[in-house]
């Protein structure tokens, strides 16, 4: 029907698809048809529908901008993913989430198949082409066309041959249930491998989508799941499930662990708590039951995660609204001293989308309990609403809140609070003045804060650090006195200036002013410790250092970045033994996130522990397995471990991932393992003009390779080149393994002397 092309949206910086309406399909109809997908995918706000922005028209060419899916087509997922009947039903929940708002706007679809279905990077599926979806109801469609393997013809019978219901195929008035049918379809050709009907024509197909029954699912897809699919496929319409709603249901609880998992939440828990409860009263209580609510009294809680809230405001660009939610409330439940362990947001993160169960979400993430539900943000007023569910999938507490659009921080407190008091956990009078304080919020500065702290979360690349830049800006020249602006330049000034993306003296006179102005403005603001803390850093101010960390942890004990940066400075200061518990107390905080994980591992290489830093750094490629930098730092634990070979297989598949920035490390090990002509083939790619002038860091790698040759002049010129540019490298160089060779030279110390600080602590 249409030439769809990847674009970007140069006004928002994003990537688009832009589907043009096919010069053969130009008649009034297919305009018509070609308009009405615009307006269905328009009415239909949902983060598992795909986004239609813009519409037009140029040179007499109708075109539809919509969202850009990266992964292509479900049926693309199907040829490239493992396909457990789980991972199936998992990208599928979501999809038939989205279809079930269709029908309840009163929109069928009347198309579903793989090919409508597209996919994101992280595998999140979003229902596409509402050509030939119509008005429950309404007026037939003058246009009657039969699709075929994605192709259109004329014909009449609206649909895709082999997906559609069997009153579809008998060109029969159609409702919802048509809809089930097909997406049942694809659902068992995703667990088969193989579509339910198929024939060696398409009348063929026609008459056993009528007539006859697909091949049982085999015995690999639980009986659960099947039946789930064959009430789907149900001939009579009357026998299939009558709504969406009760099929995505029906395949959430089947696909959690255990069958007392798998039983509806609402009324499962009612009558299970209102039953053991009554057993309790026949048995004299002993005070175990809370007897005004019916519920078991709170079991012990003292690790938590918050999942992603929903976003309920039906528009996939307020994503970024209801993630910074997520992670306000994060912070402000990891201000409780009381909870032993708040998981931090990289990690909880991955979750989004997700269908697993609580109890194996809270079982991966090592806590007692889950908070979860869902923010909707409209008319100047924000809506929260919150359960707290244990690890045994039984809820403790659940409530909704109601404020004006502005006092979102103020709301996290609220919650936080609430859940403390429900699970009896120990606030100190100073952590209830904090939580209780008023905030005062623009409502339009609080806006740009959670966009730019969006961005900031994206991948890391100077792109999106200096838009989550211009948007921290933004919300300071709304608000001169919201701190939390001030605090978020600060990280992504730390992070622009890391990758290369600013110069030192720009990115540190940022960090320094902004960090400054964020503690005037609240000094309780762990983050702002943390930023002041890099500014001492990069002074080598090693005892301002550890004080601003200190106190960055004291506010928020849950600050992994804190505790890592901590962990860091002790290692530093030859202080291992009570560097390591901080750094696994980083790790433990986010175990999900492949960044935290790897810069943990980088951390114990420079305590010298490379056991406790080669698991970790595994762990960071199981995360991430296209993480260049977690591949280095693991081949330098096989590197210092006696395991050159395996060392250099590491580097080279770390070239391969990142670039030429790693070359100098592959070069480096071809030297050490007498490879000489292949490690000065290395250093003639890498000094090269231009090689790599772009690259943060160049100059240190190159003196490592340097001196690998045995060439200390060399060497000693481009480690000195480095420390005039980053003189913070200091802290790197003091005890890393890789200078060991070259520790002894007076050069060496004179570098140390030179960049060190004025007076060790």
């Amino acid at each position: 029907m249409g030439e769809v092309y990847r674009a970007r949206d140069t006004r928002l910086n994003r990537p688009v698809a832009i589907k043009f309406l096919s010069p053969d399909l130009a008649d009034p109809a297919g305009r018509r048809r070609f308009q009405r997908e615009a307006q269905m995918a328009s009415a239909l706000n949902h983060p598992h529908i795909v986004t239609v922005y813009d519409v037009g028209e140029v040179e007499d060419r109708q075109y539809l901008v919509m969202e850009f899916a990266d992964a292509g087509t479900l049926r693309d997922w199907t040829r490239h993913s493992m396909r457990s009947w789980r991972s199936v039903i998992e990208i599928l929940l979501g999809v038939a989430d989205g279809l079930s708002k269709a029908h309840e706007a009163g929109i069928l679809h009347r198309d579903i198949k793989p090919e409508n279905i597209l996919v994101t990077g992280d595998r999140y599926a979003k229902l596409a082409d509402f050509g030939l979806a119509k008005v429950s109801g309404g007026a037939p469609s003058e246009i009657t066309r039969t699709l075929t393997a994605g192709n259109t013809r004329g014909g009449m019978i609206v649909g895709t041959i082999g997906y559609m219901s069997p009153e579809q195929a008998s060109g029969e008035p159609l409702d919802a249930r048509s809809d089930i049918f097909s997406f049942g379809a694809v659902l068992y050709e995703l667990l088969s491998g193989h579509r339910p009907f198929s024939g060696s024509t398409d009348l063929e197909v026609l008459q056993k989508v009528i007539h006859d029954q697909p091949q049982p699912l085999g015995g690999d897809v639980p009986a659960e799941v099947r039946m789930v699919v064959e009430k789907a496929l149900e001939k009579d319409r009357a026998n299939r499930y009558q709504s969406m709603r009760d099929m995505a249901g029906d395949l959430r609880r089947v696909s959690r662990p255990s069958g007392e998992a798998a039983k509806p939440a609402g009324t499962h828990r009612r009558s299970w708590l209102l039953a053991t409860a009554a057993l309790a009263l026949v048995a004299g209580g002993f005070g175990f039951w809370r007897l005004r609510s019916g519920a078991v009294r709170v079991p012990k809680i003292r690790s938590v995660a918050v999942l992603p809230l929903q976003n309920l405001s039906g528009d996939p660009n307020q994503e970024f609204f209801s993630d910074g939610a997520t992670e306000e409330l994060i912070s402000t439940l990891g201000q409780i001293h009381a909870f032993e362990k708040v998981i931090s947001r990289t990690s909880v993160m991955r979750y989004k989308g997700s269908s697993k169960s609580l109890p194996q979400i809270a079982r991966e993430l090592g806590v007692d309990a889950v908070v979860e539900g869902s923010i909707e943000r409209s008319a100047g007023r924000i809506r929260i609403r919150a359960e707290l569910i244990d690890a045994s999938d039984t809820q403790l507490w659940s409530r909704q809140y109601d404020r004006k659009g502005g006092d979102l921080l103020g709301l996290e407190a609220e919650v936080a609070s609430a859940i403390a008091h429900e699970i009896r956990l120990q606030v100190t009078p100073q952590e209830n003045a904090r939580l209780a304080r008023e905030r005062k919020i623009n409502p339009a500065a609080q806006e740009e804060y959670l966009l730019g702290k969006y961005l900031g979360s994206r991948a890391l690349n100077p792109e999106n650090r200096r838009e989550a830049i211009r948007h921290f800006e933004k919300a300071i020249e709304i608000q001169r006195d919201f701190a939390a602006p001030y605090a978020g330049l600060t990280s992504a000034w730390v992070q622009l200036e890391t990758i290369g993306g600013a110069g030192f003296q720009e990115g540190m006179a940022a960090v320094r002013s902004s960090a400054l102005r964020a503690i005037e403005l609240d000094p309780d603001l762990s983050d702002a410790h943390l930023a002041m803390s890099t500014v001492a850093g990069k002074d080598k101010d090693y005892p301002g250092m550890i004080t601003e960390l200190e106190r960055a942890i004291a506010l928020d004990p849950n600050n992994a970045d804190a505790h890592l940066s901590y962990g860091a400075v002790l290692v530093v200061l030859g202080r291992s033994a009570e560097a390591i518990p901080e750094i696994e107390r980083a790790a433990a905080l986010d175990p999900l996130s492949p960044t935290i994980q790897g810069v943990a591992g980088g951390r114990l290489c420079l305590a010298r522990r490379w056991d406790l830093a080669a698991p970790r750094l595994r762990r960071s490629i199981e995360l991430d397995p296209q993480n260049p930098g977690a591949y280095n730092l693991l081949a330098e634990t096989y590197e210092m471990t006696g395991n050159l070979p395996e060392a250099l297989r590491l580097q080279q598949e770390a070239e391969r991932l990142g670039g030429i920035h790693y070359a100098p490390e592959v070069g480096r090990l071809h030297a050490l393992l007498g490879h000489r002509r292949e490690a000065l083939y290395v250093l003639q790619r890498v000094t090269k003009p231009g090689a790599l002038t772009s690259v943060a860091n160049a100059d240190f790698e190159l003196a490592l390779l340097y001196f690998a040759l045995k060439d200390r002049d060399h060497g000693f010129e481009q480690l000195t080149k480095a420390m005039n540019v980053r003189p913070d490298l200091y802290s790197y160089i003091k005890d890393e393994a890789r200078f060991d060779s070259i520790r002894s030279d007076s050069r060496f110390q004179g570098l140390l002397r030179r960049f060190g600080p004025p007076k060790q602590p």
